[in-house]
């Protein structure tokens, strides 16, 4: 009787194990379909690629023999002094301009509560 029990309730997990498996495998196929669907249509990356590119970055800028740098090189002694001055220089960029800035005072008007 005691082995009938065990088989039994052997079956009863390995069914909720396998439904358990299943139902985690179509949450993740529905979740990669509508992640590839909303990429094709807003041109979104999903969060998943931004999370693996991020990670390749940083194994590529912590490889052994270079700097803690994520560029990856180290910059010669005239582009660390630039750095430093706050000169950074880059190619193609284009300078900014904000024009739609308002600046408006905000008058000081406290009164003390009555009681």
């Amino acid at each position: 009787m005691a082995f009938l029990t065990r088989f039994l309730l052997t079956l009863i997990g390995m069914a909720f194990a396998l439904l358990f498996t299943l139902g985690v495998l179509c949450w993740l196929a529905l979740y990669v379909t509508f992640a590839s669907v909303r990429w094709l249509v807003t041109g979104q990356k999903p969060q998943v690629v931004m999370m693996w590119q991020q990670i390749k970055a940083f194994r590529k800028g912590m490889q052994p023999g270079q700097s803690a740098r994520w560029s990856g090189g180290a910059p010669s002694s005239e582009g660390q002094r630039r750095e430093e001055q706050g000169h950074v220089q880059r190619p193609n960029a284009k300078l900014d301009v904000i024009e739609d800035v308002v600046v408006r005072e905000i008058p000081d008007k406290r009164e003390r509560p009555k009681d």
